[in-house]
């Protein structure tokens, strides 16, 4: 099995330095995150986003797809931030084969599927580490504190709200993010911020209609499972860079990259 990437997680120890990396280079002062927005025809694509008690503006790379994800929503990848429809963190019956993470996946541990813990407290009964934990504490991470951070940083609020965006719009996805899931777009825009292309809100975060998905939400997710741009019959060849046509998957570690770059036609490259 293939999964997702834990240092894809807002916050994560080499995101933070990445983040430093571009902010030097551009003289910038973003966050960097990857997630779901839209449908597969954006996959690979990058946005920033402006979103209510954030404090810096987001910018983040589309890897996944979710029928339930709008055009004007992006739901980010942060520490528990709720395993969706197909969990495979943890509950498995070969933990560090099938699933990522020790333990049952309950409520009272994991929170919802949809969105995770509600509030900042209930992270300390997350699991520090993934089962094969070797590479995850040799990177500095850990679970627990990658949700706290992600309440402290406001991309998630008490009691399970979700931020509100400001502003959305597409823009060059960086070097240095790129690095992380090896997908690029060949018709990226040429700068890093939208101007006068970025989508203004019209509104709050809500539901579009009953039962449709969010708009201008800032939502979040952190289901381990290798996410829709990691499958090759997802992804629009003709709109890929060739040699990162496809995101580079992680093993159940969720630090070991599974080699795509196999360098034949009919092969994840």
């Amino acid at each position: 099995m293939a999964f997702a990437c834990m240092d894809w997680t807002f916050g994560s120890y080499a995101m933070k330095q990445a983040e430093a990396q571009f902010n030097t280079r551009m003289k910038d002062d973003v966050f960097f995150g990857v997630g779901t927005y839209g449908s597969s025809a954006g996959l690979g694509a990058c946005y920033r986003i402006t979103a209510e008690g954030v404090p810096k503006d987001l910018l983040v790379q589309s890897i996944n797809t979710g029928s339930d994800v709008s055009g004007k929503q992006f739901d980010l990848m942060i520490g528990d931030g709720g395993a969706g429809a197909y969990n495979t963190c943890a509950g498995g019956k070969q933990p560090g084969v099938d699933t990522m993470f020790p333990g049952e996946y309950t409520m009272d541990t994991w929170g919802r599927i949809y969105g995770g813990v509600d509030n900042r407290e209930q992270c300390a009964n997350l699991p520090h580490y993934a089962f094969i934990d070797g590479p995850m504490k040799e990177q500095g991470d850990d679970l627990i504190e990658l949700c706290e951070y992600g309440f402290d940083q406001g991309v998630r609020q008490q009691s399970g709200g979700n931020p509100n965006i400001l502003k959305i719009g597409r823009v060059k996805c960086p070097d240095e993010l790129v690095e992380f899931t090896q997908i690029r777009r060949n018709d990226d825009p040429s700068d890093y911020t939208c101007g006068s292309d970025c989508q203004q809100a019209t509104g709050t975060c809500q539901a579009s209609s009953p039962g449709a998905g969010l708009e201008w939400c800032l939502t979040r997710m952190m289901d381990c499972r290798k996410p829709s741009g990691a499958f090759i019959t997802n992804i629009q060849a003709g709109s890929m860079v060739d040699g990162y046509r496809v995101v580079q998957p992680c093993l159940s570690d969720g630090y070991t990259r599974i080699d795509v770059q196999c360098g034949c036609d009919d092969c994840y490259c």
